[in-house]
């Protein structure tokens, strides 16, 4: 049994020593800072509380109701997460009627986010559909299909007409299309949820 203690300890020692680390804190000329467990030049010397440490659950021996007396204690600098022999890696599962609720509420907050992306793009369409008909835009547009022949100059001047009267609408139908890709992703993740 001394043994085993003096094992535990040795094999915790260099553990809780990490957990112990002197931590330094260094500002650059830029303000960027950095934490580093190395000494730097310019540095200082954090004084940090130190890791509280949580004792793990010990397993039960099958069919015992006990743990046997080698795995009483588990204990490491961050949480211990003990499982079962013969079942490494488990993972603690949530019952049926939790995540019935938990995916309820997720539902619910996907078709808020939706009916409120859909009435976003409806806004939009009405004011790109109204800024398609500016009558600044249809007089440069016609100006420009009824010039004969119009100079290097003219032309330019007819583009530039068009550019302005048309920026607002670009920019319009970039907003039009990022609301359909969010329409689109939300409707995905809708998809994916189990009923």
């Amino acid at each position: 049994m001394k043994t085993l203690w003096i094992g535990v300890a040795v094999s915790l020692a260099p553990a809780l020593a990490d957990a112990q680390t002197t931590i330094y804190k260094h500002v650059d000329e830029s303000g960027r800072v950095t934490y580093t467990n190395r000494p730097m030049k310019g540095a200082i010397v954090l004084d940090l509380e130190p890791l509280s440490t949580i004792p793990g659950i010990a397993p039960q021996a099958a069919g015992t109701g006990k743990a046997p007396a080698s795995e009483k204690l588990s204990v490491t600098p961050a949480v211990a997460v003990v499982t079962p022999r013969g079942l490494p890696n488990a993972v603690a599962s949530v019952d049926r009627d939790t995540q019935k609720g938990r995916d309820d509420v997720r539902r619910k907050i996907l078709q808020d986010e939706l009916a409120q992306e859909e009435k976003s793009l409806a806004e939009v369409r009405k004011l790109l559909l109204q800024e398609q008909q500016n009558p600044t835009l249809i007089a440069a547009v016609r100006v420009a299909q009824q010039a004969t022949d119009p100079t290097p100059a003219q032309q330019a001047e007819m583009r530039a007409a068009i550019d302005r009267a048309s920026g607002r609408i670009r920019g319009l139908q970039a907003t039009v299309a990022e609301h359909e890709k969010n329409i689109e992703a939300l409707k995905k993740e809708l998809g994916a949820l189990k009923p």
